[in-house]
């Protein structure tokens, strides 16, 4: 089994959430917020603790609950909306590799296994309906 480095770890679980947020953005379901939620903490995790990092995954799910509900709900401005996650993403993103590059946390925070594969799981389930979608066009 091949162990990445901590920052191809940190840039895996950050395609991961961005694809689930182009997901929430795209079709704004409401059960693609769990699994934003487990990425966040994933990577939360393997940092050390940034409260730059903490404030920006907490705007990031806020924004994609919001862009969630507004859409299940018909609510409109829909487009303002979507472009505060798409920023709120970007600053998150940003965020989170400026943390991973002052440094790698000790080993008993890289947390491996489970996470790998959710984070895989997300990925696959994203190509996957996209590949569908295409298909159907």
């Amino acid at each position: 089994m091949r162990h990445n480095s901590f920052t191809e770890t940190i840039n895996e679980r950050l395609t991961a959430i961005e694809l689930v947020v182009v997901r929430i953005a795209r079709a704004g379901d409401q059960s693609d917020l769990p699994d934003l939620r487990v990425l966040l903490i994933d990577v939360m995790g393997l940092l050390k603790r940034n409260p730059g990092v903490e404030a920006a995954a907490d705007d990031l799910y806020a924004a994609a609950a919001a862009v969630a509900m507004d859409t299940h709900e018909d609510w409109q401005p829909a487009t303002r909306k979507r472009r505060l996650l798409t920023d709120a993403s970007l600053r998150f993103c940003g965020r989170t590799r400026r943390a991973a590059e002052e440094g790698e946390p000790e080993d008993r925070l890289i947390l491996r296994g489970i996470a790998a594969m959710y984070a895989a799981q997300v990925a696959h389930r994203a190509t996957s309906i996209e590949i569908k979608s295409s298909l159907s066009r």
